[in-house]
């Protein structure tokens, strides 16, 4: 089921960072129609929640992103503050800078170039380039909202590695989000 008090929360968190959202019946859009925010909140068999959001944008057709935070805390409340909190130290940020027209005046998405170089290529793919969105990936185990940063250096210097070498330059991935 739509959760309207996570569409209100992410319909604030737009309106807090100047970005003009319209709340409707089961979504938040942005004016420009760049992007559209639906939200789901499950209870688990653990007796635990979590929160689904899903990211529409026409640079990603028709597909959505789709991010899964956890909750954990002491009331149904205080779990779903703390999904949340984990959607906007995360994905939020990646999601406003890489598949809308906004810039954080803090840089809250991390952007990067990543570029092959190849000999074997055509001449007019010598040089592809993507331009990377990430941010920080959040821990969902626990109750403290901390990055996992042991071994993720490592781990993405790897995927910079395997998605310059396989992915073709016309591509538009997601999750952290890649635009050719």
């Amino acid at each position: 089921m739509a959760s309207d008090k996570v569409l209100d929360m992410i319909h604030g968190a737009l309106i807090a960072h100047g970005i003009d959202a319209v709340r409707r019946d089961r979504d938040v859009m942005l004016q420009s129609k760049q992007l559209r925010f639906e939200a789901e909140v499950f209870e688990t068999s653990s007796d635990r929640l979590v929160l689904e959001i899903y990211i529409f944008s026409p640079l990603l057709d028709v597909q959505p992103v789709i991010e899964s935070f956890a909750g954990f805390g002491d009331t149904r409340e205080q779990e779903l503050n703390q999904a949340f909190e984990k959607f906007l130290r995360g994905v939020f940020h990646v999601a406003i800078e890489g598949l809308a027209d906004h810039v954080c005046e803090n840089m809250q998405a991390e952007i990067e170039l990543w570029q092959r170089s190849s000999a074997s290529w055509k001449i007019w793919r010598k040089d592809a380039r993507w331009k990377i969105y990430s941010g920080p990936v959040i821990s969902q185990a626990t109750t403290e909202l901390c990055s996992l940063t042991p071994g993720y250096p490592a781990f993405y210097a790897k995927l910079e590695k395997l998605f310059t070498a396989s992915v073709p330059p016309e591509a538009i991935l997601s999750g952290p989000f890649w635009q050719a």
